[in-house]
């Protein structure tokens, strides 16, 4: 049979939640049926992976991470970029992720490449009022455009989904739910100790930890988390914070740590390659994020049974079930939040309780195996396996209906 080809932009190859799912699907995904490549922007701590794949890998050298006015021309470039990129693979299946890449993606297919199906995946909306109204305008604006020349549109957590539908955003196009997923058997090293890698982070054998996995972009909310472990550590000794990543506000996260002198007790160890690992020795996870998709960091968390603080953002609330496996807190709310940590950190049993609940929920729809099996379910439904010699696809084809996912839907 002829494989479907799939062709994947996202903007740069960092850790992120958006990155772990393409990859994922990519290693995964049935090869008998389909052939992928995978276009991304330079710059991305996982480019190594690629660098002997040139067959299969390609580079836009022009794309920039940023969203900003200077880089328009860069923009432009990429654009083309892309293009060359469409006409040599000739994908059956376009797939675009993350905000930037997502746009000129879709706008170079449309140029380019209009034999491809288009789908668009929403790894949470990449825009929020926090930017301003202006900018949120714009972003909206962008979506709505783009979105009249793909053919599904995917979010991973039902919140998104009802938010776009709210915002216009793909008004008469088909949409589903795929959610992100993760390995709900974690293995950790033979030789893991969690002592020693306690004492890496020079954290006490006996300490709490509380771990937050993300990085510093404004709206990951760092500044937040270093406020709320200054409440718990005003009136709790014993406990260690550690948020990991880089970015813009690390330096700013990392003096008002010093500023508030518990620089000692909140750890920066930057990006880490070790995240069960450090979720093995936190009691507690914690997510002081403004917008998140779905977290793939706290799919983490709960597959090692972490009991969890969060702000109630996004997919995060279709994960955490609320006084049973963590806590929601209302955003912003440093007060509350630092209350709840409190509560988790001070009471063994409440946290076992927690643990117990949360490895009797079924996952079953976060798993990665899920996800790759619905992804593969919508690309046959696009495109048809055909065998390699039985003729050509019909010009003029049956409308297919499907059953419109609805967000409110359970």
């Amino acid at each position: 049979m002829e494989k479907t080809k799939i062709l994947y932009f996202i903007t740069r190859m960092d850790q992120g939640g958006a990155q772990a799912s393409v990859l994922t699907t990519i290693k995964t995904i049935n090869k008998q049926q389909f052939e992928t490549y995978l276009a991304t922007g330079p710059g991305g701590r996982l480019d190594g992976r690629f660098k002997n794949d040139t067959q299969h890998v390609f580079f836009i050298t022009a794309l920039r991470h940023d969203i900003r006015a200077k880089y328009f021309f860069h923009d432009l470039v990429a654009l083309f970029q892309m293009g060359r990129i469409l006409r040599r693979v000739k994908p059956d299946i376009v797939h675009t992720n993350a905000p930037k890449a997502g746009v000129l993606g879709r706008i170079a297919a449309r140029i380019f490449w209009r034999k491809a199906k288009v789908v668009h995946t929403f790894h949470g909306l990449g825009f929020a009022k926090e930017h301003g109204e202006k900018q949120f305008k714009f972003f909206v604006a962008v979506e709505k455009f783009c979105a009249k020349f793909t053919d599904v549109l995917v979010f991973v957590s039902r919140r998104n989904a009802a938010e776009a539908k709210q915002l216009g955003i793909g008004k008469g196009v088909r949409t589903e739910l795929i959610r992100a997923g993760v390995n709900f058997n974690p293995i950790l090293p033979l030789k893991f100790d969690p002592v020693a890698k306690k004492a890496s982070l020079k954290i006490p054998a006996n300490a709490k930890v509380v771990l937050a996995l993300a990085n510093f972009k404004p709206l990951k909310n760092p500044i937040h988390f270093v406020l709320a472990a200054y409440k718990v550590l005003s009136q709790m000794k014993n406990v260690y914070f550690i948020f990991t990543g880089d970015g813009p506000l690390k330096e700013t996260a990392v003096n008002l740590a010093k500023n508030l002198s518990i620089e000692k007790q909140v750890i920066f160890p930057g990006w880490r390659n070790d995240a069960l690992e450090l979720l093995a020795i936190c009691d507690v996870y914690a997510s002081v994020s403004l917008r998140e998709g779905l977290p793939m960091s706290l799919l983490e968390a709960m597959s090692m049974r972490v009991p969890a603080v969060c702000y109630d953002v996004d997919g995060i609330g279709e994960v955490i079930t609320n006084n049973k496996t963590g806590f929601l807190v209302a955003p912003n709310d440093i007060n509350t939040f630092a209350d709840k940590l409190k509560v988790l950190l001070r009471h063994a049993s409440l946290r076992e309780r927690f643990e117990a609940a949360i490895d009797h929920r079924d996952f079953s729809e976060f798993t990665a195996s899920t996800m790759v099996k619905k992804q593969e379910r919508l690309y046959r439904s696009l495109v048809p396996p055909t065998k390699k010699n039985g003729g050509k696809r019909r010009f003029f084809r049956r409308r297919r209906h499907f059953k419109k996912f609805n967000p409110g839907e359970k």
